[in-house]
């Protein structure tokens, strides 16, 4: 766990910074992901039955600060490649964004997934989200594997991407 600090004043005593993963389904976390899901999207992404089967049946992973959850990533294993995971979701709530945090927890979520023996994260990321796609690529390595066309029926672009974690921890 590290000490995290949202601010630089002289003053502040930060926040205890973690990364964790939810290998025990805890019904607890279901109105929270709600209520983190539909503060970082347009339209909702989850219900509390898709919150509880990712959490049975996939992983969440989680970034708090002291206690409190700040973000969350979404993963399952990929039908077409057992040795791959697939990151469905990854949120922050407001106000913690744009200090790195996104980075913390994605560079967590990797560690971790290297400890469970994965090979290969993927994740779809859409056409106009350039900073996304830059921070995955520039910061991470993932490669454009492909380009999905309307694949989620809105009439939007999505990079697929997809990173070698074996690549990635020569990189780090």
């Amino acid at each position: 766990m590290e000490r995290y600090h949202l601010t630089r004043s002289f003053n502040s005593e930060g926040y205890d910074l973690s990364v964790t993963e939810v290998d025990i389904p805890d019904p607890s976390l279901v109105p929270v992901l709600t209520e983190l899901d539909l503060l970082s999207y347009s339209e909702p992404t989850f219900s509390r039955y898709t919150i509880g089967g990712i959490m049975r049946f996939g992983r969440i992973y989680l970034i708090k600060a002291d206690d409190l959850v700040i973000g969350a990533c979404h993963t399952f294993r990929s039908f077409d490649d057992p040795e791959a995971v697939v990151i469905f979701n990854m949120a922050l709530r407001p106000g913690w964004r744009g200090h790195g945090l996104g980075s913390r927890l994605l560079q967590g979520v990797l560690l971790k997934l290297d400890a469970r023996k994965v090979k290969r994260v993927a994740l779809a990321v859409a056409n106009n989200n350039h900073r996304a796609i830059s921070v995955y690529r520039t910061k991470f390595g993932f490669k454009s594997v492909d380009l999905l066309q309307n694949e989620f029926n809105n009439g939007q672009a999505y990079h697929l991407m997809q990173l070698d974690l074996a690549e990635w921890l020569g990189k780090n």
